[in-house]
């Protein structure tokens, strides 16, 4: 899968990042219904998971406080609390998705944010225009 972050574009992943060793999200082309499948813990600044969400569903979201949105080529994840978007993600082709927006923490509490120009991973990264084959292994996250 062809992963768009802003002007970055990482080829051929498995639709997985990982972040501290740990798989943080999954993006995934559920075929047989036509549709995204989003897969991630949302955690707070301190690492603590507050929600978690396999395959567009909750496992767990206490109070509601994290709204998933499903249309046939879009997931998206709102926090109510803070009011912001936690993540959003829009099919491209067959095997393409983008990420315009993003705005998530890691389990140790590594804010991971994108916008339509970048890609940033705490004070660590921000990428602008990367282009980068990973030939079918996973998106990770700087420690």
């Amino acid at each position: 899968m062809d992963i768009e972050l802003g002007t970055n574009t990482l080829r051929n992943t498995d639709g997985v990042f990982i972040a501290h060793g740990k798989e943080q999200l999954r993006i995934e082309w559920l075929e047989e219904e036509k549709k995204l499948a989003l897969s991630m813990g949302v955690f707070m600044p301190t690492g603590t998971e507050v929600a978690k969400l396999q395959r567009n569903a909750w496992e767990h979201n206490p109070g509601d406080r994290f709204v998933l949105t499903e249309l046939s080529d879009t997931v998206k994840v709102e926090d109510t609390t803070l009011k912001t978007l936690v993540m959003e993600i829009h099919k491209k082709s067959h095997q393409a998705v983008a990420i315009p927006a993003a705005k998530f923490y890691t389990s140790k509490g590594t804010l991971s944010e994108i916008s339509l120009e970048w890609w940033r991973v705490g004070n660590k990264m921000e990428l602008t225009g990367i282009d980068l084959d990973l030939e079918g292994g996973s998106v990770e996250l700087p420690e």
